[in-house]
């Protein structure tokens, strides 16, 4: 069975554990399970790093910002309620301004990475093999360029302000966020912690806000997720969005194993040829 079919059965089986109202296969499948080590046309949930637009108006930092109605809105704080998470490696080109190489997105650390690349986990080597190569090694510097996410897909609600700071309510609003170095700790554990209950992620609504940090001469925020104590059921209108979300990740998923696939028949057409040069042919 191929990557992209054995990852769609895994968010198929998501999907049947809902509907059959299975807390305790749901939170197995979705990632929560105990022994788990570890975008398509949604807008993303972030922590704002601008002082300013770019006509002058002041923004504030560690805010977190989404684009909703064709505004970027920000706030202090937001009602998020997860619906479903998966893990996914990626490098990002600073230059470039955009991802250089991205795996595909699954539910549990457990599964392959398959990348654009051609590769796995974006290059991504284990501490043994690193170690192995030594610090200064080639691969090992590129493998620490690889970073792996947390990638939320989440309904939303909060009370913002726009750029001219006029107040802008958010009401159930379907969102994606990434969550990745030092917010990645901060949002596992928050899951974690609903596994170690029997709750759903599902059924979870936070309070999400920001703190800030300081290392050096930088400043940085980490998310912060504070559990309200009242849960909610997986409502029907919670398993469409549920449905739409793993569709979502589905076609994501497809488009990185195509590039996969590609960068794969590359390699091996550049391997044909330096063969071919190195028997004189």
């Amino acid at each position: 069975m191929n990557e992209v079919a054995t990852l769609d059965d895994a968010f198929d089986s998501i999907l049947n554990a809902a509907q059959a109202g299975d807390a305790k296969a749901l939170m197995a499948v979705s990632g929560q399970a105990d022994d788990d080590t570890p975008k398509q046309g949604l807008s993303r949930l972030n922590i704002n790093y601008e002082t300013e637009t770019d006509d002058g108006k002041s923004l504030k930092r560690g805010a977190w910002k989404v684009f909703h109605d064709g505004e970027f809105v920000y706030a202090d704080s937001v009602e998020f309620k997860p619906i479903l998470r998966t893990y996914e490696w990626s490098v990002w080109d600073q230059e470039e301004g955009k991802f250089s190489c991205r795996s595909v997105q699954a539910p549990s650390l457990n599964h392959r990475f398959p990348d654009t690349s051609g590769g796995d986990k974006c290059g991504r080597l284990t501490k043994s093999e690193e170690e192995q190569l030594g610090e200064d090694h080639p691969m090992t510097l590129a493998s620490r360029l690889a970073t792996c996410n947390q990638v939320f897909y989440a309904n939303i609600s909060m009370d913002g302000v726009n750029a001219d700071g006029d107040k802008v309510e958010i009401k159930d609003y379907p969102v994606m966020a990434y969550f990745k170095r030092s917010g990645f700790r901060p949002a596992r554990e928050a899951i974690d912690k609903l596994t170690n209950e029997y709750v759903p992620m599902q059924e979870a609504v936070f309070d999400l806000t920001t703190s800030r940090k300081k290392q050096g001469s930088v400043t940085y925020y980490v998310p912060v997720f504070t559990r309200r104590k009242d849960t909610e059921p997986l409502t029907e209108e919670k398993s469409e969005l549920l449905k739409m979300f793993t569709q979502t990740v589905k076609a994501s998923n497809i488009n990185v194993m195509e590039q996969h696939k590609e960068a794969v028949k590359a390699q091996a057409s550049k391997e044909e040829v330096d063969l071919a040069a190195e028997f004189g042919g």
